[in-house]
């Protein structure tokens, strides 16, 4: 049996698997990426698009997910900040598998606990908080490496930003607008709506 066979089938399996509401969760992260994401070209857009589906999840179909906000890790002890959805303990990750910097470390996008390997080349640990190894890390490299110590500063305050962003439904909703203006795309809520209906 080829390869192509074997994931399809398993991806049968998975579907068949899913309960009713499971199945309206799956079918919008599959427009997100589908006709959002990709034409977008979006990378490194974690927050955006954990806090989006979280919005559209609840606003259009009544369903409650968290954004859970923390850090992956692909083995070497240097944490990055991160978030994903999380619904029935069920994780979605669909920006690990589009890093804004390393695209050539690309971890696989997930749904609902189910991983689709797509361009990933590695696998990533999921992390509420950091380890006293990556905080001894950080301490390394932040001692000789100028370019690590500034690019930690600026993800920190990106980390404290969403952690205020994710603590309201207003909070949340705010952010996505000043995503559309600070990124100067347009991509509002009620547009990305649109180009997810057609």
């Amino acid at each position: 049996m080829g390869e192509a066979k074997r994931n399809s089938e398993k991806l049968n399996r998975f579907y068949a698997s899913m309960t009713e509401e499971e199945k309206i969760i799956y079918s919008v992260t599959q427009k997100l990426i589908d006709k959002f994401i990709k034409p977008a070209g979006l990378h490194g857009a974690c927050y955006r698009t954990s806090i989006l589906l979280n919005r559209i999840l609840a606003k259009e179909y009544g369903i409650a997910s968290t954004v859970v906000l923390g850090w992956i890790n692909d083995g070497d002890d240097i944490f990055i900040s991160h978030a994903w959805l999380e619904i029935n303990d069920k994780k979605i990750d669909l920006m690990a598998e589009r890093p804004l910097v390393t695209e050539n470390r690309r971890g696989p996008t997930i749904i609902l606990d189910h991983v689709f390997k797509g361009t990933s080349n590695l696998t990533y640990s999921y992390h509420l908080n950091k380890t006293r190894e990556a905080l001894e890390k950080d301490e390394e490299m932040i001692a000789v490496d100028a370019y690590y110590r500034k690019s930690l500063a600026v993800k920190d305050v990106e980390h404290a930003r969403i952690l205020r962003a994710i603590k309201s439904e207003d909070a949340m909703d705010a952010f996505l607008d000043e995503c559309a203006n600070e990124g100067q795309d347009g991509f509002t809520y009620s547009q990305i709506l649109k180009v997810l209906s057609k």
